[in-house]
């Protein structure tokens, strides 16, 4: 008996608590003056038609000449090496002699694997 009472009474609160939310956010009405007003300005600004400029496209194709001028600018020259050729000094910091083959390597610095394979597939192509 007692749980059904308070549970009535938390219901009786909880809906007096939204009333009173609703009471204290529902907006004043309109006087007629305020709805006349409104609907006048909400007209006016239906029917007043959107001004298109001249900024705007140029603008756009501002925008876009500097893209093509800037794609254009960044191709490297036909005389230029290919940037992916590694040179001397790349080749020696990768292919050092300091680097041991997995086979001279211990257990412990081995990876497992499936680690093995996802290297040689990034590694080999």
């Amino acid at each position: 008996m007692e749980r059904e009472d308070e549970q009535r009474r938390t219901d009786r609160q909880e809906k007096d608590f939204v009333d009173q939310l609703a009471t204290h956010y529902t907006p004043r009405p309109w006087t007629s003056a305020q709805r006349a007003r409104f609907d006048a300005a909400l007209q006016a600004r239906i029917q007043r038609p959107q001004r298109r400029g001249w900024m705007v496209p140029a603008l756009v194709a501002a925008a876009a000449a500097a893209l093509v001028w800037i794609s254009f600018s960044e191709r490297p020259d036909q005389n230029e090496p290919d940037p992916v050729v590694a040179g001397g000094w790349e080749s020696e910091l990768f292919l050092s002699s300091d680097v041991s083959p997995l086979d001279d390597r211990d257990d412990r610095e081995a990876l497992p694997d499936d680690y093995l394979a996802i290297a040689s597939l990034f590694l080999d192509g």
